[in-house]
């Protein structure tokens, strides 16, 4: 029994020896295991933080070299004002401006017109009136004759006060036509006399194309007859030609005939003397062959 005793003791003592011998290299291997673990995870990390890095670099350049060309194309480019001025209309000729009626005296009177001005200026406002009128392309009514509908553009363009007048008025205030009505009864003394003249080289214009128009058709007219007349004259002339040339042929061919007819025989060779003669000899044939048969008998 003590012997038993003694071998399970010394049993128990070898396996605790062998757990704490295991537990010893099981702690070993786990740290080893967690530092290596933490070695290759902090040298992944260090790569990570290099490629990310290199890939912000990248980034970074290709960002700049966008924005270098960006600005290289916004520099090349036309600026917002220049393009508005490149497709504004021509600035008006001083030519124009005095033709239309834009002169300096104008200016000066428009520059003491106000809203007030327009507003209680006595005129119906007739709202049904010229409602569908169209508009050109400075946004000036049709409703104006040729000289007001270009006076009231240049205006636009070239007077700042009728503009801003006109943006404050229209629509808000009143339509714009009763605006134009309006401007041209105040500034008539200044503008009809331009009018006036304009008009007066229209109609001489017109006129002077009617006349060049009406010379064209007669010239036509009168060239169509003038070709007729003379293609008929030239029918004339051949069928004339053609008749004294048969006449000529037929003059010639009777007159040969008629001469031959009337020449005298001249004994030689006409068919009369040749039948005489065959006559004479037939006779003389005949006497000789009775006198022969008489003497014979």
């Amino acid at each position: 029994m003590e012997d038993f005793w003694n071998r399970a003791k010394t049993f128990a003592e070898e396996a605790a020896k062998k757990s704490q011998t295991l537990t010893t290299s099981s702690s070993h291997r786990i740290a080893d295991l967690v530092s290596e673990t933490a070695k290759k995870s902090k040298e992944l990390a260090a790569e990570a933080s290099k490629k990310a890095d290199l890939i912000k670099k990248q980034a970074d350049d290709q960002i700049k070299s966008l924005t270098d060309s960006l600005s290289a194309i916004a520099a090349s480019a036309p600026s917002p004002a220049a393009i508005t001025a490149a497709t504004a209309d021509p600035s008006p000729s001083p030519q124009d401006l005095e033709k239309f009626g834009v002169t300096d005296d104008l200016r000066s009177f428009v520059k003491g017109l106000t809203s007030t001005t327009f507003q209680h200026f006595p005129l119906n406002n007739d709202e049904s009136e010229g409602s569908g009128v169209p508009t050109v392309a400075s946004n000036v009514r049709k409703d104006l004759n040729e000289f007001q509908e270009k006076h009231a553009t240049l205006v636009l363009t070239t007077v700042k006060e009728i503009s801003r007048l006109r943006y404050e008025l229209c629509p808000r205030a009143m339509k714009e036509r009763h605006f134009w009505k309006i401007y041209f009864t105040l500034v008539n003394t200044h503008v009809a006399p331009y009018e006036k003249q304009y008009m007066e080289e229209v109609q001489l214009r017109a006129a002077e194309e009617q006349n060049l128009d009406n010379k064209t058709e007669e010239t036509a007219v009168t060239g169509g007859t003038g070709k007729s007349e003379a293609a008929g004259k030239n029918v004339q002339g051949k069928s004339s030609n053609s008749s004294s040339t048969e006449q000529d042929i037929d003059t010639f061919l009777l007159g040969d005939l008629e001469d031959s007819d009337d020449a005298p025989d001249d004994g030689e060779g006409s068919f009369d003397d040749d039948f005489d003669k065959i006559g004479n000899s037939d006779v003389e044939d005949e006497k000789h062959a009775k006198k022969t048969s008489a003497t014979t008998v």
